[in-house]
């Protein structure tokens, strides 16, 4: 019984469970080559089913609903002074007369695929938030978004995915 209270101890002070009675680092202990504990230590009994019981539960989060489509609330077009800027077409350009377009939703899905802006044939990749459950798209040149095309974003090839932008995107020119 003895030994098993000495190799416990001695594995609880390794791991620094307890630390009243165990041995200095530089004590290696008797010649024998066994760490004694300098005093015993006595271990707290565990709490009994009842006294478990009375302990009330953390408080759980409110879980909310997974968004599985966005619904669009609003749709703007408007000059920027970006530099760079996407073409629809894949490639990061120099801006010539750029727009952004942002999309609010009441919130987005989250989603393994990022969000593709599809206007007409184009699409746009690059994205921002730059406020909460909005989308940011900044295309290159006005002037390369057709006119009256619908608009719609789309996560990867799901076309189970795609919510309507706009049925006819109205830009600045």
């Amino acid at each position: 019984m003895r030994q098993h209270v000495t190799v416990t101890l001695f594995a609880a002070c390794v791991v620094g469970l307890v630390t009243a009675g165990c041995p200095r680092v530089d004590d290696p202990g008797p010649a024998t080559g066994k760490i004694e504990a300098a005093e015993p230590v006595a271990a707290e009994p565990a709490p009994s089913a009842v006294e478990t019981a009375a302990v009330p539960a953390p408080a759980e989060p409110e879980a909310k609903p997974m968004v599985r489509r966005a619904v669009v609330t609003s749709v703007s077009v408007a000059r920027v002074d970006d530099e760079q800027a996407e073409d629809g077409r894949g490639a990061m350009i120099a801006a010539k007369a750029p727009v952004a377009i942002e999309i609010a939703a009441e919130a987005w899905p989250v989603r393994a695929l990022d969000p593709v802006l599809h206007v007409g044939d184009l699409e746009f990749h690059h994205y921002t938030f730059p406020r909460l459950n909005v989308l940011r798209y900044v295309a290159a040149d006005a002037a390369l978004l057709p006119a009256g095309v619908a608009a719609w974003v789309q996560y990867g090839d799901d076309v189970s995915s795609r919510v309507e932008v706009a049925k006819s995107l109205e830009v600045p020119r």
